[in-house]
């Protein structure tokens, strides 16, 4: 009787963990999305939550991937370090074995490190970092490891577009560095500081100014009495969300004008704070694509409409797109859902581009490289930019082309592989 017993409890774990580890395989693809949900950076971490979700969706309503559907686990650190760690482990205790984030370097940094010793100890749960946004140039370099992707180009090579065009621009004589003062914004001023000198010898550098406390300051009218006496015709300028907004406002409050060089001035979760103060100066920003271009591909035209209907907003980057259908045919072609075997099949990946461009993910360093172009923001032409279910009458106009050549730069990455 005993025996039976045993036995039968036996087959009954056996059923129960054949249960369990069925389930594990046929369930949903969790993605822990790791961004500032409240806070003064809580409108863009919401717009990336947004992004993510539609393009997870898109690839859910085509059958998802093999048989599985991707789900998107929002995860608030409320742009604080010590709760990005929390989030981290609690993603990680909960078996989800994807992390997504892009929202703040130093966040982004604190991830890649988190998750270096983590994998390093625990080899077949190792836990892959698709970087969609966070651009400090080190993420590449000295601090690449092989479980972490980046899907934006880096700061060096947004630099690189930025003062490639810059350097065909005969009007522009003095420029202002202008950045917050943290690892993104310091390595945004080192790089132009570096780049200007050797590829637009011309432009004098009048200014150079680091703000903190990052995403705080509310005055913004002692930088701009600076920038005024330096002379300056240009700034040149990494800064994002309030610490962007608020310096456009401040501009055009004061009625000074320079053309705006940027990454971020113009992200569509600061356009209902700044409106037409963004047409006041002439800003330009690269991007890997125009979004108000009306000359899209029709398969794009709809990827395009779907998201403005379904989110209400008009995609602000084309990354989220080509980052998950990567991580779909990476998965797809290896058969396998484990981190290790998707982080392979993604290095030298080509992507699908809108424009008949380039995407590749470079396998030394695991820096995606693109075409990019300058974008000049105007008033509504063809097609305009809508946040929120609010027509903002503004669209981009390309106003340079960037190849991928021009910005693909050197890396110190010395990858360590599994």
């Amino acid at each position: 009787m005993k025996t039976f017993i045993t036995i039968s409890n036996i087959i009954f774990c056996l059923i129960f963990l054949s249960a369990c580890e069925k389930k594990e395989t046929k369930g949903p693809i969790k993605i822990a999305a790791i961004e500032p949900l409240s806070g003064p950076y809580a409108a863009v971490g919401k717009d990336i939550i947004d992004f993510a979700q539609y393009s997870a969706d898109i690839i859910n309503e085509n059958g998802g991937i093999n048989g599985r559907m991707i789900e998107i686990v929002p995860m608030d650190n409320a742009m604080k370090a010590e709760k990005t760690t929390e989030l981290l482990r609690k993603a990680i205790d909960e078996n989800i074995r994807f992390i997504t984030q892009g929202g703040g370097s130093s966040h982004a940094l604190n991830i890649i490190k988190q998750l270096e010793k983590y994998n390093a100890r625990n080899p077949g749960k190792e836990v892959l970092f698709l970087n969609h946004s966070a651009v400090t140039t080190s993420f590449t370099n000295e601090e690449c490891t092989f479980f972490h992707f980046r899907f934006d180009a880096n700061v060096d090579m947004k630099v690189a577009g930025l003062v490639s065009h810059m350097s065909k621009d005969n009007s522009i004589k003095k420029v202002y560095l202008f950045n917050q003062n943290y690892v993104y914004g310091q390595t945004f001023r080192d790089t132009a500081t570096k780049m200007i000198k050797n590829k637009a010898p011309d432009i004098e550098i009048v200014g150079d100014e680091l703000i903190q406390p990052f995403g705080k300051v509310q005055d913004f009218n002692p930088y701009i009495t600076k920038i005024k006496l330096s002379g300056a015709d240009t700034v040149l300028t990494g800064n994002w969300g309030p610490d962007a907004y608020r310096f456009v406002n401040a501009l055009k409050d004061a009625g000074v004008k320079v053309k705006l060089f940027g990454i971020y001035i113009s992200q569509p979760a600061g356009m209902a704070a700044m409106e037409k103060n963004l047409l006041f100066n002439d800003v330009i920003v690269v991007k890997e694509f125009n979004p108000t271009n009306p000359n899209s591909p029709e398969w794009y035209k709809n990827y395009e409409k779907g998201q403005v209907e379904k989110m209400g907003l008009t995609p602000d980057a084309d990354r989220f797109r080509f980052m998950f259908e990567m991580f779909k045919n990476a998965i797809e072609i290896t058969n396998s859902f484990e981190p290790k075997d998707i982080a392979y099949a993604l290095e030298g990946m080509e992507g699908r581009s809108i424009d008949g461009g380039k995407i590749k993910m470079r396998k030394d360093d695991h820096q995606i490289h693109f075409d990019m172009q300058a974008l000049l923001l105007t008033e509504k032409k063809d097609q305009s930019v809508i946040y929120r279910n609010q027509d903002f009458d503004m669209s981009y106009v390309t106003v340079g082309n960037i190849p991928m050549e021009d910005i693909t730069l050197d890396t110190s990455c010395e990858m360590k592989r599994p």
